[in-house]
């Protein structure tokens, strides 16, 4: 129906806009994610876990449930949505990218506002991240689970030494200066210091400063 001499407009905008749509998924979705699963919910239910305990645990914390309950709701909704709406894989992809990352994102925050934890509460942390792993891996086609890594380097560097606590905080920029600083304090007595404690934290404080 287009006049000849127009056609070009069209096959620019195509070109120019259409194909680069696609781009516009992830932060568009983001908010969608954000609002799909209760992320709250989940850091006040970690607040209440004991986490300095005596003993190695065999049983999983209730949030992790609670955190799974949520994402098989998510998932009934999205299929829900793609009965009426048709939901290309692509997109579907970018949703559950989005709320996993915010859910392993949120496990960090939660750790991070731990006051106190033994090296059986870091193994009880261990234990409810694999079993929150192993059932959403039912769920969720999607491979690698994004930001799997972020979590469990989180809880395995309550187990480093001085040294290799100070290299830590140089090399993992990825980590908020709260973050970082929980690591250290709550480490204090376990296996570093007060003075080790100073210089781990001064470490952090160097790291922040160019940023102020």
């Amino acid at each position: 129906m287009m006049p000849a001499a127009k056609k070009p407009f069209l096959q620019q905008f195509y070109s120019q806009t259409v194909s680069t749509a696609s781009e516009l998924r992830k932060p568009i979705y983001w908010i969608v994610a954000a609002k799909a699963i209760d992320y709250e919910q989940m850091l006040l239910m970690m607040a209440g876990v004991k986490w300095d305990i005596k003993e190695i645990m065999s049983q999983h914390n209730i949030y992790v449930d609670v955190l799974l309950k949520e994402f098989e709701q998510f998932n009934k909704r999205l299929s829900d949505v793609s009965r009426h709406v048709r939901i290309p894989l692509p997109v579907s992809n970018v949703l559950w990218e989005h709320c996993i990352r915010l859910a392993n994102r949120t496990l960090v925050e939660g750790y991070a506002n731990v006051k106190k934890c033994s090296n059986e509460g870091r193994a009880l942390m261990q234990l409810d991240f694999q079993q929150f792993l192993m059932k959403l891996e039912k769920l969720t086609d999607l491979r690698p689970i994004p930001d799997k890594e972020f979590v469990e380097t989180y809880i395995k560097a309550y187990y480093l030494t001085e040294n290799d606590m100070e290299q830590f905080i140089k090399n993992h920029r990825e980590y908020s200066m709260k973050q970082l600083a929980n690591l250290v304090n709550v480490c204090l007595g376990s296996h570093i210091n007060k003075r080790a404690r100073q210089k781990l934290l001064a470490a952090i404080d160097d790291i922040d400063r160019p940023k102020r």
